[in-house]
């Protein structure tokens, strides 16, 4: 069996592509078909059991969820996006490489994947190189997003599944680095044990938020809570990861300050102290958690 048959991975877009590509092993889904007036040429979102109109909230997850659903059996599955690619060709332990649009025609024109058998000979799970914070998971979430709303996962959590609990505390409070984007390749019985969990916990926080009205840095944020999710389903699991460099394809290609070693050390060191200086925070969050 070669590569082309071993692993797909979903690639989600949700409006016009910059980047086409019939490389057989990428899996092309419209997210948020239904909600669309153009349709490209590629497997929608709308078909069968979906929840592509509410793209909005959801971000790529409604190309998730409708592939959880529909798609056939393969041993290994992904998750990328038009202009979000694994690199195998790791630089130096970067994040990610930033190619404009005619350097990323061409990445993706000769884009290939290691053999199964070499990706997973040593891990469970592909997972992007994590970005490094000069706070913790909680801090950048409350920076960014509604502190309620990661009230209401923390409870949903608990709730349905208290043995993550302590999983979920950890990646939130006691650790500032974190993957990015909802990319990961797993085999397939982890990805529909892992769907099945995602998926139950973020539809009943949907039923407890109302984010119609959040400006748009903040619309998205089921999909967020899935970046948070998934590195607590890998942790809680112990799955063994497999870092990849993301390849960013970008019209208006720039240096990101994640990628600078000097950056990371700085913040590293940053967290570190904050930790010293403020002991009493993660039992404080703790305690708060609890009361949540």
């Amino acid at each position: 069996m070669n590569n082309e048959d071993d692993i797909k991975l979903l690639c989600l877009y949700h409006n016009k592509a910059l980047i086409n590509t019939d490389r057989p092993f990428l899996f092309n889904i419209q997210c948020g078909a239904s909600e669309m007036d153009t349709h490209l040429p590629m497997q929608g979102d709308d078909v069968g059991d979906n929840i592509s109109a509410r793209n909005r909230h959801w971000s790529e997850m409604t190309g998730l969820y409708w592939a959880w659903k529909h798609m056939e059996k393969v041993p290994y599955v992904g998750l990328c996006s038009y202009r979000r690619f694994f690199n195998f060709q790791l630089d130096g332990g970067k994040p990610i490489a930033i190619l404009d649009i005619a350097q990323g025609q061409k990445f993706v024109d000769n884009y290939t994947l290691p053999a199964a058998q070499d990706l997973f000979r040593d891990a469970d799970v592909v997972a992007p190189v994590p970005y490094t914070y000069a706070y913790s998971i909680a801090r950048v979430c409350s920076m960014n997003y509604n502190d309620e709303d990661f009230a209401v996962l923390q409870r949903v959590v608990k709730e349905k599944y208290p043995e993550y609990l302590d999983a979920y505390r950890v990646h939130l409070y006691e650790n500032n680095k974190m993957i990015g984007h909802n990319m990961f390749i797993m085999n397939w019985d982890t990805f529909t044990r892992y769907c099945s969990w995602v998926f139950d916990i973020l539809l009943e926080v949907e039923r407890r938020i109302d984010p119609t009205h959040y400006p748009i840095h903040q619309v998205r944020v089921f999909g967020y809570m899935h970046e948070i999710l998934l590195e607590v389903f890998i942790k809680k699991n112990k799955l063994r990861v497999k870092q990849s460099q993301i390849l960013w394809v970008d019209a208006n290609a720039k240096k990101t300050h994640f990628n600078s070693f000097f950056y990371r050390a700085a913040a590293n060191i940053v967290y570190r102290v904050s930790r010293l200086l403020q002991p009493n925070y993660q039992h404080l969050a703790k305690k708060k958690l609890h009361q949540a």
